[in-house]
């Protein structure tokens, strides 16, 4: 399998493409973002680093609303995408989203 935006032979060369992954971020694109941004991430997550969301975070500045949220391993949901304990994240997100929204309502009303 070949990466279409790499060229890499996915399916042969390890490395190529774990360096390749270490290119992928978000830098020079949060900036642009201008409605409000959630950031969840788990505090083990072995896939991306912690630091990237800290950085995605303070990068965000034009994003009216921003919130980094850190699971921690007292409350599970540490893993990638919180796989460990995926019900409490997609109730944190659902109820970020939902509240989002209201205050949104709210300021468009008024």
């Amino acid at each position: 399998m070949t990466c279409p935006a790499s060229g890499v032979n996915l399916s042969t060369d390890l490395q190529e493409f774990i360096e390749f992954a270490d290119a992928v971020h978000l830098d020079g694109v949060v900036e642009e973002i201008t409605v409000p941004f959630l950031i969840a991430h788990g505090a083990d997550d072995r896939q991306i680093p912690l630091e990237y969301a800290h950085r995605s975070y303070d990068q965000a500045v034009n994003s009216p609303k921003r919130e980094l949220r850190v699971f921690t391993p007292e409350e599970g949901a540490t893993e990638h995408i919180g796989l460990d304990h995926l019900p409490h994240v997609s109730t944190f997100v659902a109820d970020w989203v939902a509240d989002t929204f209201a205050e949104t309502a709210r300021k468009d009303y008024l």
